[in-house]
């Protein structure tokens, strides 16, 4: 039988802490098949009045995205329903490594308030965006660009692959001439996250 857990103990991540029956989990623990684990490094408060077993942690947990937040991804493949992309950066944690899984899909209904008839001319390959979490809870993770301050924040020319201006509500290479459109973000290539 394992030793009785007690506030203060230092504990990593799958030690066994106590009995479902005993005490419900709080942050930094997690229950399965009716034993309670803790979910990181670090050390065991038990709060006797409301039988909550709790790990604050001793290490920088890796951030968790939730509805709402802000990410910055690249678009890896644009569909004609769809458009798949790499989640680098989550807003307010720029400094932090995401967990997996960092894919994510934008539907052409999440791209803009209006009807999309063809998402080739919203985003192309290698296209930087700013997105809304809109459900991290599946894989990959579901997106919006709809709203002024989302959308492409850089884009590179189709032809000859220089980042492009924006000159209105399209972009333009400044080296070619080719003019593109895009869901363009408000601040586009202004550096502002």
């Amino acid at each position: 039988m394992a030793e009785e857990i007690k506030t203060g103990d230092f504990v990593i991540p799958g030690d066994f802490l106590a009995t479902a029956e005993e005490f419900v989990p709080g942050d930094g623990a997690y229950e399965e098949e009716g034993n309670i684990y803790s979910s990181c490094t670090g050390v065991v408060l038990v709060d006797i009045r409301t039988k909550r077993l709790s790990v604050f942690s001793k290490t920088p947990m890796p951030p968790a995205m939730k509805r709402g937040d802000t990410v910055i991804a690249r678009v890896d493949e644009v569909r004609e329903q769809l458009a798949r992309v790499d989640i680098g950066v989550l807003k307010g944690y720029e400094d932090r490594q995401l967990p997996l899984p960092d894919a994510g899909t934008i539907h052409v209904s999440q791209v803009r308030d209006s009807y999309v008839k063809d998402l080739l001319n919203e985003f192309k390959a290698g296209d930087v965006v700013r997105a809304k979490v809109l459900n991290a809870q599946r894989s990959p993770i579901q997106l919006s660009t709809v709203g002024d301050d989302l959308g492409v924040i850089v884009a590179f020319c189709s032809k000859c692959k220089a980042p492009l201006d924006i000159d209105g509500s399209k972009l333009k290479c400044p080296e070619c001439g080719n003019v593109e459109f895009r869901k363009i973000a408000s601040n586009y290539r202004r550096g502002v996250l």
